[in-house]
């Protein structure tokens, strides 16, 4: 080999090298961020609202999709003994369990109502749909955002249980005292006792030993909210028995929400209560009245959320509220 040659032979090994440095580099770049998009997309374990919709993301009517949620929203008419029926579907993916989210009209620690369309709009929901009276009752178990509020359960109706990754546990006919503040090793961040369970490991549930302030037989507005798989939702709600719709019977509900694939299927409080709501707009608009509510269930978009409200979820200080906690438990005995 000429001098020469070799020369160029090492300029052409030095560049080599040059350029293998600045591809690791770039490389470790796109990992840094990467990982800086994915704090970005965790919303705060708290009663704060979500991230505010962009209109560059709206699809349609009823659709919405941003790097961090997608929801699409369809409607429906079953073929029942009784006539027909309509009814929602909610289809819902997120990207952290951050964005499936409760918000009160007041406090969880005291009565209060508004229509939900202003519970919606102040937290910037996506999707929004009613949630379980926990006000009405007096009794239950009530865990908003990881806070535990009220433990008064009396063993009379199944249980859902929200946790830190998102994922749903059915806990049936639980009794004060039997749910802690952790399932299977992971924090509760949400509950709910309304019930009953639809659909349990993808089977739905016949069984009705709850109370029948839902009217198991007869046809009527009904609402659930459900879990396909990891970060996956569906919400499906049904309409009255009025203009020209006959409402659906526990049995029929169940059997609709089971056709829909889903894993987990919770019953939530229906008839004039069930609302779903679509950027704050109501989606099933088709009844003749209209009633205050307590309580939504929401998904809320992360797109721009603080990094730092990662180790706020993980982490969350609650000596805010334990006084307040305390006081609603003895309350509630």
């Amino acid at each position: 080999m000429t001098c020469k040659a070799q020369k160029l032979f090492k300029r052409a090994g030095a560049l080599l090298l040059i350029l293998t440095l600045l591809l690791g580099m770039a490389c470790v770049h796109a990992e840094e961020a990467g990982e800086q998009e994915e704090e970005l997309s965790v919303l705060p374990l708290d009663f704060s609202a979500g991230m505010p919709l962009q209109r560059q993301y709206f699809k349609g009517a009823w659709q919405y999709e941003d790097p961090t949620i997608s929801v699409s929203v369809t409607r429906h008419t079953a073929s029942l003994i009784n006539g027909n029926c309509a009814y929602w579907v909610a289809s819902v993916k997120i990207k952290h369990a951050s964005q499936l989210r409760t918000m009160a009209a007041n406090r969880y620690d005291a009565t209060g109502e508004t229509y939900g369309d202003k519970i919606a709009k102040r937290v910037n929901a996506v999707l929004a749909i009613s949630g379980d009276t926990y006000s009405y009752t007096g009794h239950g178990l009530i865990i908003r955002q990881g806070v535990k509020f009220l433990d008064a359960l009396q063993g009379d109706r199944d249980v859902l249980l929200v946790d830190e990754d998102g994922d749903f546990h059915v806990v049936r006919m639980a009794n004060r005292g039997d749910i802690g503040d952790t399932i299977n090793g992971k924090k509760v961040i949400d509950s709910f006792f309304f019930g009953p369970a639809l659909v349990v490991d993808g089977k739905p549930m016949w069984y009705m030993e709850q109370k029948d302030d839902m009217k198991a037989d007869a046809g009527r507005q009904r609402i659930c909210i459900a879990q396909v798989g990891p970060l996956e939702y569906k919400c499906i709600c049904c309409g009255p028995p009025e203009n020209g719709s006959c409402g659906m019977t526990i049995a029929e509900f169940t059997n609709l929400v089971a056709s829909l694939g889903v894993q987990t299927a919770y019953n939530l409080d229906g008839g004039y209560t069930t609302k779903m709501y679509f950027n704050a707009e109501l989606v099933n608009n088709v009844s003749s009245q209209d009633r205050k509510i307590t309580d939504i269930i929401y998904f809320a978009s992360a797109l721009g959320a603080d990094s730092s409200a990662a180790s706020q979820y993980e982490n969350q200080n609650e000596t805010e509220v334990q006084h307040e906690n305390k006081r609603r438990t003895t309350q509630g005995r």
